[in-house]
């Protein structure tokens, strides 16, 4: 049997409100400084537990849409933009939504066709960026793991990394273009595309130009596959 349980307790501990500010995560791109992992078999009694930060899990890429409430979350490797995978189940979230104090990712996933589940909390706390969850895949091989869990993990915000930003999309012609902002000047950025939002491809790779304004340069970019689809996806991120 599966050695992985989940309890239904919630312990709330009251702080005075001076601690800090019971504000919602923001946008950015952070550095994990503790927490674990672990991954839960069928075949084995104990669950595999590991101590971040690691090689895999390094960093944590955080996109807030407060607005659209709308949240996106990447966990990254060292390089800062490789996203952590097991089993085939990449760890980058696009269903997360705003609340005044954290953000949520929560129900139904599919791994790709199969369906899974996820429940992830992430919120501000006195040390940094707190992200407390699971990840429940469909039941396979006894030698695969079928659930991930991310615990007391904080992960402070790395201000000189900008996050790459795209704009709403504009249809010419039929095909989709977009423009790429928040940007530095000779920084590589890379534009990816998914049907399904679990398999992504490179489809533009490019260095921010140097501009007078040195925050300011931006990329256009236009996707021709995109006249003969039904649907398209994008991400970007932008390399150190």
């Amino acid at each position: 049997m599966l050695n992985c349980k989940i309890f239904g307790l919630i312990i709330m501990v009251l702080f005075p409100a001076s601690s800090w500010a019971q504000e919602g995560p923001v946008s950015g791109f952070y550095q994990i400084i503790s927490g674990s992992y672990r991954e839960c078999y069928e075949v084995f009694g104990n669950p595999f537990v590991y101590s971040l930060p690691d090689t895999n899990q390094s960093y944590v890429e955080l996109a807030v849409d407060a607005q659209r409430n709308t949240v996106q979350m990447a966990i990254l490797g060292q390089d800062r933009h490789t996203v952590f995978a097991s089993s085939g189940f990449r760890f980058f979230f696009t269903n997360g939504v705003v609340f005044p104090d954290h953000v949520q990712f929560g129900g139904e996933i599919h791994v790709p066709e199969v369906p899974a589940w996820i429940d992830y909390t992430v919120s501000n706390s006195a040390a940094g960026l707190r992200i407390d969850g699971y990840f429940e895949g469909p039941t396979g091989p006894t030698d695969v793991p079928t659930r991930f869990e991310h615990t007391n993990i904080v992960a402070v915000l790395v201000a000189a990394v900008p996050i790459a930003t795209l704009s709403l999309p504009r249809v010419f012609g039929g095909v989709i273009q977009f423009t790429v902002f928040n940007g530095q000047a000779d920084q590589t950025n890379v534009v990816e595309a998914s049907t399904d939002l679990v398999r992504w491809t490179a489809i533009s790779t490019n260095v921010f130009p140097s501009t007078v304004c040195p925050i300011c340069p931006f990329i256009d970019f236009q996707d021709p596959v995109s006249a003969n689809l039904a649907r398209r996806y994008y991400r970007t991120f932008s390399l150190p």
